[in-house]
């Protein structure tokens, strides 16, 4: 049986289709250049995590992204960001693998030790949260008999209670969680100045920094 999985959930780029919240004030192009900018600062991080990186993603169906070479691909399924996460689940599950961690794309920042320890948490609880700044969870992860359809169903996407009523879901299912410390998504113009702020003394740069100082965002 496989072991760990490292699941990528993410929107295939497409102009005006990402990052809508960021590009309300930025603009659809350079959100667009932004979001790219994430993908290749993520695809960097995930070459140091022992796991086999899938990408889950939503926007048309047979298409690869070009800084994920060799990566399997599958397509979103659901009606809501919880049915599609619930079934991204299951469906790497399906294909063998014992333990799964998922996150988004809202932090390109996010250090390969966090998600290495969430795997290795997974050895002593069925689930395993990051708390995200803004209330919501950066990352999730489960063990096989840790994925219950309570925990993503029914929940107030996109607010403040999120974390909180999740980590109740996982309570009232009677499952053990553990969780990593608190780290900041992107959504808003905001989130991306405090981005700035806790990159700018890193010795190397990366993607989504370069263009920030290119573009003087």
């Amino acid at each position: 049986m496989k072991k760990n999985a490292f699941i990528l959930f993410l929107k295939y780029p497409e102009r005006g289709a990402v990052k809508t919240r960021l590009a309300s004030s930025l603009g659809d192009d350079l959100t667009y250049e932004l979001y790219l900018c994430f993908l290749t600062d993520i695809s960097v991080m995930t070459r140091q995590i022992k796991a086999e990186t899938i990408i889950v993603y939503s926007g048309p169906e047979g298409l690869s992204f070009p800084d994920f070479p060799g990566v399997q691909c599958l397509h979103q399924r659901g009606n809501n960001i919880g049915r599609r996460m619930y079934n991204a689940f299951a469906d790497v599950l399906a294909r063998g693998y014992e333990r799964c961690v998922l996150i988004g794309s809202d932090s390109p920042d996010l250090p390969a030790k966090i998600v290495n320890d969430a795997f290795d948490k997974l050895d002593l609880a069925d689930t395993v949260l990051g708390p995200s700044a803004d209330g919501g969870y950066y990352l999730i992860g489960c063990q096989r008999q840790g994925l219950c359809p309570s925990i993503f169903n029914g929940i107030n996407w996109s607010t403040s209670e999120v974390f909180m009523e999740t980590v109740k879901r996982i309570d009232k299912a009677g499952l053990k969680y553990v969780l990593l410390p608190r780290w900041s998504d992107i959504d808003e113009p905001d989130d991306l100045r405090k981005f700035y702020e806790r990159n700018s003394h890193r010795s190397t740069e990366s993607q989504v920094m370069k263009l920030l100082k290119q573009k003087e965002v």
